[in-house]
């Protein structure tokens, strides 16, 4: 599955927070997996592939703007999950 696909594709993250108002675990972790990996060669070359930085605009656009229809427990999911993404990103200043 492209970076693309987990994040806005049919099975997708968003896909799932949006039509079913569940968190996927697995699938964010695939996500987080996926930033990990590449953020070294990210920093090294001073570049990040637009459709990955297209989609991680999306994730952080999505999981910021929170859902009235989502129960308490997956929008601290959000919220902690929404940390975790920006905190890897900001890691490619260091």
């Amino acid at each position: 599955m492209s970076f693309s696909d987990m994040v806005v594709g049919e099975s997708g993250l968003l896909v799932e927070l949006r039509c079913r108002n569940s968190f996927n675990e697995k699938i964010y972790t695939d996500i987080t997996n996926y930033l990990n990996k590449h953020l070294s060669e990210w920093k090294s070359t001073g570049f990040i592939p637009v459709a990955d930085a297209v989609s991680v605009f999306n994730l952080i656009d999505e999981l910021s703007g929170g859902s009235q229809f989502w129960s308490e427990e997956v929008e601290l999911r959000v919220e902690d999950a929404v940390l975790e993404i920006q905190e890897i990103i900001s890691s490619l200043e260091e």
